[in-house]
């Protein structure tokens, strides 16, 4: 097949989730189609970038933009014509006249307000996550803003699928949220995978006593996670662990993420050189999720690296995991300390759960099979069939 993707950052990143989907999935997916990519990037792009991209796709439209495109803001300028929208328009323009395509891939919420700029034929739409469930997760009584952000988010994400046939998730939750907002539209869950090649046990000694979170650190969800874990989770766990320590590991975090720092129990990493070593130097990984939405890498990750976790209910949403097999499951402050606790403390029990996490990472979250799932509903919007 001729697929034209549609993307609003070029998919290079291997630490940000929604690009690290693409770098994963599109170099699979080139082994059998001819993939054409139109992207808004940085107004330079590093070469190494360019030259993975140039190595998947078969042609590659670099549109330079003035800032990030932002999930809502970025739609409404699409479908309005604002800010950097004639550039992203025109080239689509451009791509849709080298010649025909067979199903045009469009990535992530703001890229589908250019709908009308895309090629005739099947179309598909990669959300992701679902921004009405993130929103609705966050409405806060004291804060209205928040509401009137749930209701912007329902009516764009409402124009956004309708020019689409297929929509896909990380997980079930968003997907149900979308089929309400959608129902004309075939919704289909399509899982992350994780790289458990590289994500594997290394030979690096646990540090004991150390529990680790990591993630991009400015991102709201895990800014909210990290507070809670550092205010509600570790007062507790201090008293049950004493020489406890607490390592938010990840990069650009905010003020009120470097705030959390104490110089002692809690530790604010910021970039690290390669995140593994962390994660295997951590006696107890921990996903201290409180809200947003979708499949969380961070937890497959860790699981891949046969390290024992404690997550929130939230945290391992979307994921065929078993409490008390895989992982630890529990939600609140004391519970959670509790059971980051007991691990602290009994290492047997340590390696039963990583072994576990792991074995059910390479079963069912790998990105072959991510990959294999997009070519077959490429192969069923083609054939006009639900899939």
């Amino acid at each position: 097949m001729r697929v034209l993707v549609v993307d609003r950052s070029p998919p290079t990143s291997e630490t940000q989730g929604n690009s690290l989907i693409g770098r994963q999935i599109f170099p699979r997916l080139a082994r059998r189609h001819e993939l054409v990519l139109v992207t808004a990037a940085p107004a330079v792009i590093g070469v190494e970038d360019e030259r993975a991209l140039r190595a998947t796709f078969d042609d590659v439209y670099l549109v330079p933009v003035r800032k990030p495109v932002a999930a809502l803001r970025g739609f409404m300028e699409g479908i309005t014509g604002r800010g950097d929208a004639p550039a992203i328009a025109g080239a689509l323009r451009i791509a849709s006249d080298s010649g025909p395509f067979d199903v045009a891939h469009v990535r992530q919420l703001p890229m589908a307000a250019y709908a009308r700029h895309l090629p005739a034929g099947p179309r598909l739409l990669e959300l992701i996550d679902a921004e009405t469930l993130q929103t609705r997760r966050l409405i806060d009584p004291r804060r209205p803003r928040t509401r009137v952000r749930h209701a912007l988010a329902r009516r764009v994400e409402r124009l956004a699928t309708r020019p689409f046939g297929m929509v896909t998730t990380i997980a079930e939750a968003d997907a149900a949220v979308i089929r309400k907002l959608a129902p004309h539209a075939t919704v289909a869950v399509v899982p992350n995978g994780v790289d458990a090649d590289w994500f594997r046990p290394l030979p690096i000694d646990e540090e004991p006593n150390l529990v680790v979170f990591h993630g991009a650190m400015s991102f709201a969800p895990n800014e909210s996670a990290a507070a809670w874990m550092v205010d509600q989770v570790m007062p507790i766990l201090r008293h049950a662990v004493p020489g406890v320590r607490l390592a938010l590991a990840g990069r650009d975090p905010s003020a009120r993420v470097a705030g959390l720092a104490d110089g002692s129990s809690v530790i604010v990493t910021g970039a690290v050189p390669d995140i593994r070593a962390w994660l295997a130097r951590a006696s107890v990984v921990v996903c201290p999720m409180r809200s947003g939405s979708g499949m969380k890498n961070k937890v497959l990750e860790g699981l891949a690296m046969a390290r024992p976790m404690v997550s929130t209910s939230l945290g391992v949403e979307g994921l065929e995991v078993v409490a008390g097999r895989h992982l630890e499951v529990e939600d609140g402050p004391q519970a959670f300390a509790a059971r980051v606790a007991e691990l602290l403390a009994d290492a047997d029990r340590r390696r039963e759960l990583g072994a576990s996490g792991r074995a059910a990472v390479q079963e069912r979250y790998t990105w072959d099979a991510c990959a294999a799932r997009y070519d077959d509903l490429y192969h069923s919007l083609m054939n006009g069939s639900p899939s």
